[in-house]
C-alpha cells in the first residue's frame, strides 16, 4: 500500500518484549534394526475341508530366518480346543500357509503426511484366475494408524502420526487352498522439528535476555511497525541465549522512523549484549541528532537531489547522514569496548582473579535504517549496514525492490564482518571509502514495506547474495508473510503472528531470526 501521511504527537517507540519460544529439535532418525522373526507355529488341522479360505481372517505364523518360503496348514490350536473356544469358519478351513520373506517399502519421509505404496509386485506370482482373495492380515499387522488397502490396485494408503518401524502383512488366498503371507516393512521417519529440544536459557545469568521478543507500533495514518525475534533452534537445543536484537521507533513530530536489527556472533560469548548495546546506542544517537532543525536543513537538499540528482546535494545528504548513522555506529563500537573493560573490572572484583575481555567477545552486526516522510516527494530512506542479514524497500506496484547495501561475506560460508572490528574493511581511514561501502539513501514515492532482517531469515529465504536483489524472491517472501501474518489488523496480534512465522522450518538453517517491518 502507499504510505503518504503522518501526524504530530509524542515520540512512539518500540523495543523487544518477551514471548514464548516455539517448540524445537535435536537428532536425526535412524532406521531401526530388523527385529528377530518369531518362531513358526506348529501346523493346525481341521476336518472341515469344504470351507473356502477368506482373506486375512487368521493370523499366519511369522517367517523364520532365511529366504525360503514356509508352507503350513492352518486349523484350531490345541490350546483353543482345550478352552472350548469356537473358531470362525475361515479358521476351521484346512489350508496351507505360505510365508514369504520380508520386503521393504519406500520410507514415509516424515510423520503427519499422506503415504501411498504399491504391493502389486507380489501378484505377478499368480495368474488372475487363481487368486480368490486379497487383504491385510490385521492380527499380524500392528500399526497405530488407520491403514487402507485398495484390493483392485493392491495399493496401501495411510497417514502415520507416529515415527517407527511397522510390519504390514498382505495375505493372498488362491484356489488350491493356500494362503500366501507377504510381510512388508515400513519405516516412518520422525518430523525433524520434533527432534529439537527447547531448553530455556538462564534468565538469571549474566546479560540474560528473553528467548523471544516482539513488538507492534501504530504510527498513525495507516503506517505501522511490527517486529519479532526468535531464538534459533541451534541455541535452544543447548539452552543458550538469543544473540539477536532489534529496536524500532517512530517520531510523529518529524514523521521519521528508526529501524534497527543486530546479530551477535555465535562464536562470541557475550554477543547477546553486544547486539543490545549496538542497537540501543545507534537508536539513542539517531534520536538525539535527528531533530526538527536537522530535517529543516536536510529536506531541501533531498528535494534538490530527487529532482535532478544534483551531486552537491548528494554530498550534503551523505555528510548529514554520516553525522547520524556512521557516528552512531562508531559510538556503539566505543560503548561495546567500554563495557568489555567494565566487565573485566567487575570480574576481578567479584571473583578475585583476572580475566581478559575484549570487544571480540561482544561481536555483532548492525543494520540501521531511517525512513522519513517528506511532503510532495514521498519517503526518504537511508541505511548504514555492517555484516550479513538483509534490508530492502519492497515496492510491488513498481515491480522492484531497492536494497540499500550488500551483506559482508567471508572466504567461507557463515563468515561475515562485525561492527566491533578494527579492520580497514569495516572502518577504513578514508571517510569517502566508508561512505561508499556502508551508507546508502534513496527517495521513493511509496512502498509496501521497508524490511530489515538478520541472516537467520535472509539465508533460508534468499539463499544467495544475488537473490537478495531479486524482486521475485521478495515477492515470495511477502506472499509467505501475508499468508501467515494478518498485517491488515494493525494491532498486537500482528506481532504474535510474526513471531509464530519465525518458527518456519528450513533444513540446515537454525540460527536466531529477527525481522523489523515498516508497512
Amino acid at each position: 500500500m502507499n504510505h503518504d501521511g503522518g501526524r504530530n504527537g509524542p515520540l512512539k517507540q518500540g523495543s523487544e518484549s518477551g514471548g514464548t519460544a516455539p517448540e524445537v529439535p535435536a537428532a536425526h532418525s535412524a532406521t531401526a534394526p530388523e527385529p528377530e522373526r518369531r518362531q513358526e507355529e506348529r501346523p493346525r488341522s481341521t476336518s472341515d475341508e469344504a470351507a473356502r479360505p477368506q482373506p486375512c481372517s487368521v493370523a499366519a505364523p511369522a517367517a523364520p530366518d532365511g529366504d525360503s518360503e514356509v508352507a503350513l496348514t492352518s486349523g484350531p490350536s490345541q490350546q483353543d480346543e482345550a478352552l472350548g473356544q469356537e473358531q470362525p469358519p475361515a479358521q476351521m478351513a484346512s489350508k496351507s500357509v505360505v510365508l514369504h520373506t520380508v520386503r521393504r517399502l519406500p520410507n514415509c519421509k516424515i510423520t503427519g503426511v499422506d503415504y501411498q505404496a504399491s504391493l502389486a509386485d507380489v501378484l505377478s506370482r499368480f495368474s488372475p484366475t487363481e487368486v480368490t482373495g486379497i487383504g491385510i492380515d490385521h492380527e499380524r499387522t500392528k500399526v497405530d494408524f488407520e491403514l487402507h488397502l485398495d484390493s483392485k490396485t493392491c495399493e496401501i494408503s495411510c497417514h502415520p502420526e507416529q515415527a517407527g518401524e511397522f510390519e504390514i502383512d498382505l495375505c493372498i488366498d488362491v484356489v488350491r487352498s493356500e494362503r500366501h503371507i507377504f510381510p512388508f516393512r515400513l519405516t516412518v521417519n520422525p518430523d525433524p522439528k520434533t527432534l529439537w529440544r527447547n531448553i530455556p536459557s538462564d534468565q538469571n545469568g549474566i546479560y540474560a535476555k528473553p528467548d523471544s521478543a516482539r513488538m507492534f507500533l501504530d504510527c498513525g495514518q495507516n503506517l505501522s511497525i511490527v517486529a519479532a525475534s526468535q531464538r534459533g533452534r541451534s541455541h535452544a537445543q543447548e539452552g543458550k541465549p538469543r544473540d539477536d536484537h532489534f529496536l524500532a521507533e517512530f517520531d510523529p513530530e518529524t514523521e521519521c522512523a528508526v529501524l534497527i536489527v543486530a546479530d551477535g556472533a555465535g562464536s562470541a560469548k557475550f554477543s547477546r549484549e553486544g547486539s543490545r548495546l549496538a542497537a540501543q546506542t545507534a537508536r539513542d544517537e539517531a534520536r538525539s541528532a535527528m531533530t526538527s532543525e536537522y530535517w529543516r536543513g536536510l529536506v531541501p537538499m533531498v528535494a534538490r537531489w530527487a529532482k535532478d540528482k544534483d551531486s552537491q546535494a548528494e554530498r550534503a545528504i551523505l555528510t548529514a547522514l554520516y553525522k547520524v548513522l556512521v557516528h552512531g555506529a562508531w559510538q556503539a563500537k566505543a560503548m561495546i569496548k567500554k563495557e568489555a573493560q567494565s566487565h573485566e573490572a567487575r570480574y576481578l572484583a567479584d571473583y578475585k582473579k583476572a580475566e581478559k575481555f575484549t570487544s571480540r567477545d561482544y561481536a555483532t552486526t548492525l543494520i540501521v535504517t531511517i525512513v522519513k516522510k517528506i511532503d510532495g516527494l514521498g519517503w526518504f530512506v537511508a541505511t548504514f549496514w555492517v555484516g550479513d542479514g538483509g534490508m530492502g524497500v519492497y515496492r510491488s506496484s513498481a515491480g522492484e525492490v531497492r536494497v540499500q547495501g550488500s551483506p559482508d561475506g567471508g572466504d567461507y560460508g557463515g563468515q561475515t564482518r562485525f561492527l566491533t572490528e578494527d579492520s580497514a574493511e569495516v572502518w577504513p581511514q578514508d571517510a569517502n571509502r566508508l561512505i561508499a561501502r556502508r551508507l546508502r539513501f534513496d527517495v521513493v514515492d511509496s512502498f509496501d514495506a521497508v524490511v530489515l532482517m538478520t541472516d537467520g531469515v535472509s539465508d533460508p529465504k534468499f539463499e544467495t547474495e544475488n537473490n537478495l536483489v531479486s524482486f521475485m524472491k521478495w515477492n515470495e517472501l511477502w506472499a509467505d508473510l501475508r499468508k501467515e501474518v494478518p498485517l491488515e489488523r494493525r494491532d498486537g496480534s500482528v506481532s504474535d503472528a510474526l513471531l509464530r512465522w519465525m518458527d518456519f522450518w528450513s533444513p540446515g538453517n537454525h540460527d536466531d531470526r529477527t525481522m523489523v517491518v515498516l508497512y
